[in-house]
């Protein structure tokens, strides 16, 4: 019998389906909100992660790294670390070879996490996320199928000399399910304290994955996330079965284009975070399911230097919501330049505090510069960061490695904790991280915040980095500063508009709302009426601050901010090193505008050179507010540092305690009270680090 072509084809295009593999989900997972409680007991932390099989593959090791290996893993080490104030070891449990080929590794890991716990100390494990397929695909012939794939299906390595690491594709259920295998080894089996998850990110266009789960993936984020007409309006058409992730390898590639409007592209670089947040959720849940005890921690590699949401699929608004550590490797070392730059890791501090989180950082000797010492790397921390003092040094027979400083700082850290926990950031002013302005237009609005952010940490103006879920939660804030933030939604506008006509402070900057989240243009400021001017002014027009009332609420618009050097060519992977962070040519102009759109007195005023920086917190359990001074310079300490602070509503400052462990300084502060409520104090003495607490009273 002759079979009919288009019943045939009906047939196959059925079988086609049916057999097709699901696509992952991509819906966000709510984030759980009980943590592991012995986080806040601080965490002072060393590594040593890379397991012995990896250092002999890889090469170039020491004649006898087997027996630093056993070093590193005995008892002896253990204890010598303990010593030295550290109380968190994080070794390797999976770096990519497969659990039989890492099994000599992992009976390391799990004799350093017996002596560790019977010294009262804590111990991680490090999962990568690179297949080394030499071992593995022998363990897991299926990993064959979770390869990363570029857009013309070839696998891509870690790196050029790397080539026996294949990057693993997380979309891909057969690879979750195995690292849930991991897991499991991990918090079970060898009673792990934290996991930590390397490369918790996307590999830059264009080495972004491109198997077939993502691809399906994609599409069911699309149809997720937009309604027939909402696809039709964002793309011209609703029809998803032909839609892919887009090629960047044509013509110029991602790096030739300065801003992004293609809106495939834009929901591309949507759905990688989407991805990545959505991984990170599902491991947190299902290592609580194991043990709520036990923390997770991963590395997005953050850096606001970087607009890392296009780059490599981070969105911080969204990944902070889950887990309780995250790290930095960024550049930024603590230090003030012979040309008079701050540079610091402050953003990345109040970005992952402003989420709940803390942050893992390197400060320990051999991981930074002769003009960042250690102890000042530890001051930064003790200041910003929340009970973490970050990575204290590599792990080596003597223990690991500190100068004296540090081991005063530890000591003091260790000393203090009942002071430093359980606080929360006072904060006037609020610096929003739009994530459709700064990943999509970076040449303007991320050196446009950055440079803004510069302004306040050198005026010393307590504030918080906030990203787009926190606009619901303006009135903690007396000023919200919007530093080109150009691409705002008309809810996210609403909102703004709603906080400065209640009595909330705005300062605003060159295109902020000119464009919608979609990137589209409006035919004046989203914001027009609040500004009280309807779009931006010439290019050549002076930078005179435009100040107005809106409502209850200050407004100033600044026609631009006005760098002075010359940044970076605009590029869609772009880049804003420190090298560029000299405050702007009308830094007063902006400092003046947000003290006069607050509308009363800041929180703190402290009469300091611009290379100490201040930051306050609250520990709302005691009624003791802490200030944190950091001098950015040590050659050259300060004395006499004059301070005022100004309490909440119905409180006055009660005493004021410095502490510093410079020196063991313990000492009670005369305090001058006004009339007004505020109470002036003098500082010494601050060499590198100071703390004062401030005991609070109702009025």
């Amino acid at each position: 019998m002759r079979s009919h072509p288009f019943l045939l084809c009906a047939i196959l295009a059925l079988f086609e389906v049916a057999c097709q593999k699901p696509a992952p989900s991509v819906a966000p997972l709510e984030p759980i909100r009980e943590r592991p409680k012995w986080l806040k007991d601080g965490i002072v932390m060393v590594g040593n992660w890379e397991p012995l099989i990896f250092r002999e593959r890889r090469g170039g090791q020491a004649v006898d790294e087997r027996k630093l290996w056993e070093v590193e893993h005995s008892e002896q080490t253990v204890m010598k670390l303990k010593a030295l104030g550290v109380n968190l070891i994080i070794p390797s449990l999976h770096k990519g070879f497969g659990l039989r080929a890492e099994a000599e590794d992992i009976a390391a890991t799990r004799r350093l996490a017996e002596f560790a716990h019977k010294h009262g100390m804590r111990v991680g494990g490090y999962i990568g996320a690179t297949m080394a397929y030499e071992t593995f695909f022998s363990e897991e012939p299926r990993a064959r199928d979770w390869i990363k794939v570029n857009e013309f299906g070839r696998p891509m390595y870690y790196n050029s000399e790397q080539t026996f690491r294949y990057l693993a594709c997380r979309n891909n259920p057969g690879y979750m399910e195995f690292l849930k295998k991991v897991m499991r080894l991990g918090v079970k089996d060898l009673g792990l304290d934290l996991i930590h998850f390397d490369q918790m990110e996307m590999w830059s266009e264009p080495r972004s994955c491109r198997c077939e789960y993502c691809k399906r993936a994609f599409r069911a984020f699309l149809r997720a996330n937009y309604s027939d007409p909402q696809l039709t309006a964002r793309f011209g058409f609703a029809r998803l079965d032909s839609m892919a992730p887009p090629p960047f390898n044509a013509v110029s590639g991602a790096i030739g284009m300065e801003e992004l409007v293609n809106p495939l592209m834009q929901e591309w670089a949507r759905f990688r975070t989407a991805s990545v947040t959505r991984h990170y959720a599902e491991f947190d849940h299902y290592i609580h399911s194991l043990n709520p005890e036990v923390a997770l921690e991963g590395n997005p590699n953050l850096n606001f230097s970087q607009n890392l949401g296009w780059r490599n699929g981070v969105d911080y608004g969204t990944l902070l919501a889950h887990g309780d550590i995250v790290w930095s490797e960024e550049p930024n070392f603590a230090e003030w330049t012979a040309d008079g730059r701050l540079v610091s890791k402050i953003r990345s501090f109040k970005a992952v505090r402003s989420m709940g989180k803390s942050l893992f950082l390197y400060t320990g000797p051999g991981y930074t510069q002769p003009q960042s010492p250690s102890h000042l790397l530890l001051a930064e921390a003790m200041a910003y960061n929340d009970m973490n003092l970050g990575d204290v040094g590599a792990v080596n027979a003597d223990g690991t490695t500190l100068t004296p400083e540090a081991r005063d700082y530890i000591d003091f850290f260790h000393r203090h904790k009942r002071e430093l926990v359980n606080t929360t950031e006072v904060a006037d002013a609020a610096v929003l991280h739009s994530f459709a302005s700064v990943e999509f237009n970076p040449a303007v609005s991320l050196v446009s915040k950055t440079l803004a952010e510069q302004v306040l940490i050198q005026s010393r103006i307590p504030f918080a980095m906030i990203f787009d879920r926190h606009l619901d939660q303006l009135d903690k804030y007396k000023v919200l500063i919007l530093a080109d933030q150009d691409a705002l939604s008309d809810a996210q506008c609403s909102r703004i508009r709603a906080f400065v006509a209640a009595g909330g402070g705005l300062v605003a900057t060159g295109t902020s709302s000119m464009l919608t989240e979609w990137r589209l243009h409006r035919s004046k400021f989203g914001l027009a009426d609040v500004f009280g001017i309807s779009e931006p002014l010439a290019a050549d027009a002076p930078a005179k601050p435009i100040r107005s009332q809106y409502g209850k609420g200050r407004v100033v618009y600044i026609p631009r901010i006005e760098p002075s050097i010359e940044p970076p060519d605009p590029a869609m992977t772009y880049t804003f090193p420190n090298v560029y962070w000299t405050l702007p040519r009308n830094h007063r102009d902006l400092a003046e505008a947000v003290g006069w759109a607050a509308g009363v007195d800041l929180s703190v005023r402290v009469e300091a050179p611009e290379f100490v920086t201040i930051e306050l917190a609250e520990q709302k359990a005691t009624g003791t507010w802490l200030l944190h001074l950091v001098n950015y310079n040590p050659p050259r300490p300060q004395a006499n540092i004059r301070a005022r602070v100004r309490p909440p509503a119905g409180f006055a400052i009660k005493q004021a305690k410095l502490a510093s462990p410079d020196g063991n300084v313990e000492q009670t502060l005369a305090l001058t009270a006004a009339s007004d409520g505020t109470a002036a104090f003098t500082i010494p003495k601050l060499k590198v680090y100071g703390l004062v607490l401030l005991t609070l009273e109702k009025r």
